[in-house]
């Protein structure tokens, strides 16, 4: 059964370009894994939130566990650093069944 990651961000407007380079970086690791995103696209509107999103993107993994075995490999780990310094938010949610 697949399983679909959702990705809420902001990235800091003071760091745009840290940000892109971080989400660029991310691409390669998303091909080599076969993993396409099945929609990205800016937050147009909010109807009801307490958040400033910028961006959402939502990803189709092959099963359960492939998500977590994608997060935890060393070279999306090496990114973090990056991720955490560039973006004002960023939150990673596994979606259920």
């Amino acid at each position: 059964m697949t399983a679909h990651i959702i990705v809420l961000s902001r990235p800091d407007p003071a760091k745009a370009e840290e940000a892109k380079k971080g989400a660029d970086s991310v691409q390669p690791l998303l091909k080599a894994a076969g993993i396409i995103p099945k929609l990205r696209a800016p937050v147009a509107d909010r109807l009801a939130s307490k958040c400033d999103l910028a961006t959402v993107l939502v990803l189709e993994f092959p099963d359960q566990a492939a998500p977590k075995g994608f997060f935890d490999q060393q070279a999306y780990q090496d990114l973090i650093p990056l991720r955490d310094n560039s973006f004002l938010q960023m939150e990673i949610h596994i979606l259920g069944a």
